[in-house]
């Protein structure tokens, strides 16, 4: 537990790639290798940061997939016995640590002073239970975001061992690799099981809908609106999606290429689905333009979602 949490903290032992190539080729290699911002592209995973001989900073990036505790290469080129040498560690983002830090302190501080207000008086007792929660909830986020970048480091060594071992023979065009491709196709993609776990999640709530008959159900603190299907009709067909969800989640989770092209039909008829809600709605008033502002808003996210999934057409087969 200690190491992990010192790994964290302090970064991995430290790594070092030997290149092929004297310094300025080196660092123009690596440089074509990776990108310098991480918005560059919206389709296959990538390499971005900042190259130069005196600092390298480069993370992967997995378009529309976020993890603010993956780790960072962070390093620099050296020079020694005539052989250029990049040198550096993995390690999260000194912004990531920073906050890390004031949130386990606090944690740690507010526990310690719980357990003594809890000493002076029984109504305090919850106050050290509550610190030592956040603390771990703490300890917990850092350790799971690590998990799903585990594979990381070996991801980005073996990008920057081919940038600067490649043969010119092997880039064409002046232009280098921006992703190990064995180590990004060998194995399911992490977004596959996500994809597929939330259609599942989509599919049961539709059966669970139409088999109680409940179509909304809204609860706050004055009152419970609970609203029932207008007719058997709907409820079979909210039942009938339900099981299409759920076999659509099955085909993307075996990487179905027809599950892949029924996804685009889910999405352009989601956003359909809403567009005829909005026309139809006679509640909304004055809210009409912002709700039609925010519907415009609405087709930039769909095409940006659509791209992305087009873009993962290289993880599905027949």
């Amino acid at each position: 537990m200690f190491r992990w949490i010192k790994e964290a903290i302090v970064g991995s032992a430290p790594v070092e790639f030997e290149s092929a190539f004297d310094l300025p080729e080196s660092v123009n290699r690596l440089k074509a290798a990776s990108r310098r911002w991480v918005f560059s592209s919206m389709g296959r995973e990538f390499a971005a940061g900042s190259v130069s001989a005196s600092r390298v900073s480069l993370q992967r990036v997995i378009p529309m997939v976020g993890n603010s505790f993956k780790p960072f290469f962070v390093g620099r080129f050296e020079q020694h016995d005539g052989k250029v040498l990049l040198t550096g560690r993995f390690a999260m983002h000194w912004l990531v640590k920073v906050f890390m830090a004031f949130w386990l302190g606090f944690c740690a501080l507010f526990t310690v002073a719980g357990i003594a207000a809890a000493m002076r008086t029984p109504k305090a007792a919850a106050m050290p239970l509550m610190g030592g929660l956040m603390l771990l909830f703490g300890l917990g986020l850092v350790r799971l975001g690590g998990w799903f970048s585990r594979r990381d480091p070996a991801w980005l060594s073996e990008l920057i061992s081919t940038a600067l071992h490649a043969p010119e023979a092997a880039l064409p065009n002046g232009t280098f690799p921006t992703h190990p491709a064995h180590l990004s196709t060998s194995r399911t993609p992490a977004f596959i099981p996500v994809v597929a776990l939330l259609l599942a999640i989509s599919g049961v709530m539709g059966l669970v809908s139409a088999s109680t008959g409940i179509q909304t159900y809204h609860s706050d603190l004055r009152r419970t609106v609970i609203t029932h299907y207008a007719s058997g009709t709907l409820r079979y067909v909210a039942a009938a999606c339900g099981l299409v969800m759920l076999g659509l989640a099955y085909g993307i989770y075996r990487r179905s290429l027809l599950a892949w092209r029924l996804c685009f039909g889910l999405l352009g008829g989601s956003w359909l689905y809403s567009l005829f809600e909005l026309l139809t709605r006679a509640d909304l008033g004055n809210a009409r333009i912002p709700a039609m502002a925010f519907f415009i808003v609405s087709i930039v996210i769909v095409l940006i979602w659509g791209r992305w999934w087009y873009a993962q057409r290289a993880h599905f087969h027949d």
